[in-house]
């Protein structure tokens, strides 16, 4: 079994967290007007965990 980093997640411990970690979502409701050249891709929740 390889060693693990202590800021890494292992792939069966992820599977079980990823449950619990609400989508990303937007409301619905509101218009979202982006500014040219603003803004920067979303980070995958893997990463930020």
């Amino acid at each position: 079994m390889p060693k693990i980093k202590s800021w890494e997640v292992s792939d069966s411990f992820w599977t079980i967290v990823e449950t619990l970690i609400p989508p990303p979502g937007r409301d619905p409701n509101k218009e979202y007007k982006r500014k040219f050249g603003g803004g920067r891709k979303p980070i995958p929740s893997r990463t930020i965990f």
